[in-house]
């Protein structure tokens, strides 16, 4: 279930908040959730990193097939970092081309499609590779 959480600000916080929300490409809630984690004494990026470690275990992703196109969802994934959807926690747990082209999303932000399609083909080869090395 989803709750709503409205609180007033004066113009001045507004705009340092909103300064701070827009730089890290990040949704106001997103922006709300990042504060707590900081209060709570945990690195905010943390959750980010999750399951970027190569863990096969972890791994969810497919191994893209000619014909079986992956791209797709990695492109999604990165152009919800770009409008500054967050990722939960779950949704990070392991690794899907979907969150691994928001992760990356979210580091180069906005970028020209042929270079996400570069990244995302380097991405399969590095997948190949290490899977030969398993």
């Amino acid at each position: 279930m989803a709750r709503e959480i409205r609180f007033e600000l004066d113009d001045d916080q507004y705009e340092k908040m909103k300064e701070i929300k827009d730089e890290q490409g990040r949704t106001w809630a997103g922006l709300f959730i990042a504060g707590v984690r900081e209060l709570e004494g945990s690195d905010a990026n943390e959750d980010r990193l999750d399951g970027l470690k190569h863990d096969w275990e972890k791994d969810q992703r497919v191994f893209p097939e000619p014909g079986n196109d992956r791209v797709g969802s990695f492109k999604a994934g990165w152009t919800k970092a770009e409008n500054g959807e967050e990722f939960g926690p779950r949704a990070l747990e392991g690794l899907s081309w979907h969150n691994l082209g928001w992760r990356l999303g979210m580091v180069f932000d906005d970028t020209p499609t042929d270079l996400k399609e570069d990244l995302y083909r380097w991405c399969v080869e590095q997948q190949r590779e290490t899977r030969k090395e398993k």
